[in-house]
């Protein structure tokens, strides 16, 4: 009785252990993806700022492509 009991025991340790771990894994791929996502929009909005500071383009253009009021594109100049 006392080698089932302890059986159980850690049986139900491993399957808290395994919870854990594939909580984890996927808190990481979650992370992972939003931060190549903010990524991609943060690398446009450069691409922008650098644009108009190279007179390649209008902010007022710039904020548009970037669904930005002109004071907020402005703001980050």
């Amino acid at each position: 009785m006392f080698s089932e009991q302890r059986r159980r025991e850690e049986q139900a340790l491993l399957t808290h252990d395994y919870a854990l771990e594939t909580a984890r894994a996927e808190g990481i791929e979650q992370g992972l993806e939003r931060g190549l996502e903010r990524g991609k929009v943060e690398g446009r909005v450069f691409a922008f700022l650098d644009m108009v500071r190279q007179d390649l383009l209008t902010s007022e253009v710039a904020s548009q492509q970037l669904w930005m009021t002109l004071a907020e594109f402005e703001a980050l100049l």
